[in-house]
């Protein structure tokens, strides 16, 4: 097995190795930063499931047919906010009242479990926005390298304290959620989970030393960076790269698409 297949989602620099070996990657970061925040806002206004789940889809669709993304990483990616999608649309699924009863199961003190109509619609609709907002993030995410669209934030005149505060978050919130999964890895290979009493123990011991690679690693870049001659501006590559016109034809297209979807939604 070669290097790029041992990488886990923990690894820091994967979503940038993606991004940077998509055949998209080429396009415009401003574009597709426009079609995505545009089109995660068509399936979050609208009122109806069909929107959110075309976005979904097609997004879905881009990332792996277009963008080239392995099957196994992008389910990874989706596994975390899709189950706290899912579990959200459950609660809501039982706990919203209004509509017709459509199945009824018990009532607990002043609650009534039960489906209705009313809780069936909004349980889906929820669902499906969380499914095309976040398969609108993932597809600019392992199409775009952040370098990219931190150069994007500079061209919209964002200040540059704010940009160059992501950038470090960016970096080192990866790093951070490795250093916990090492120090995870060899509690567990120590037994320090094998009961309720050691597993408090053990993470109590986690979160303390993850607090101190926290401070060792924001003391060891406060001397890299004034070692380099930090003067409070980290420097970004420029983007070179020019979409064709059919680029900018097939995103506004495709967004007309979305809007012409939302206005039959809202008439019908």
């Amino acid at each position: 097995m070669n290097r790029k297949n041992q990488k886990t989602i923990f690894s820091e620099d994967v979503l940038d190795d993606v991004a940077s070996a998509s055949p998209l990657c080429s396009v415009p970061a401003g574009l597709k930063l426009f079609l995505c925040l545009a089109a995660t806002i068509i399936a979050v206004a609208s009122p109806e499931i069909w929107v959110p789940l075309f976005v979904g889809l097609t997004m879905i669709f881009a990332s792996l047919v277009l963008a080239k993304v392995p099957l196994r990483l992008y389910l990874s990616l989706l596994t975390i906010p899709l189950a706290f999608g899912l579990s959200g649309a459950v609660i809501l699924l039982f706990f919203t009242g209004g509509g017709e009863t459509l199945v009824s199961f018990f009532s607990f003190w002043v609650y009534d479990i039960q489906i209705t109509t009313a809780s069936l619609h909004l349980s889906l609709l929820v669902f499906a926005r969380t499914l095309g907002g976040m398969c609108s993030l993932y597809f600019l995410a392992v199409t775009t390298p952040m370098t990219s669209l931190f150069a994007v934030f500079r061209k919209l005149h964002i200040p540059q304290e704010f940009i160059d505060l992501t950038m470090l978050i960016y970096r080192y919130i990866f790093v951070f959620i490795g250093e916990a999964v090492s120090i995870h890895n060899a509690q567990v290979l120590r037994g320090g989970y094998q009961t309720w009493r050691k597993g408090i123990s053990a993470f109590s011991m986690l979160v303390s030393m993850l607090f101190i690679k926290t401070w060792e690693r924001g003391d060891e870049i406060f001397l890299s960076m004034n070692s380099r001659c930090y003067d409070g501006c980290m420097a970004l590559p420029e983007e070179q790269t020019k979409a064709p016109v059919k680029c900018y034809a097939a995103a506004f297209s495709y967004l007309g698409i979305l809007l012409i979807l939302l206005a039959l939604e809202v008439i019908l």
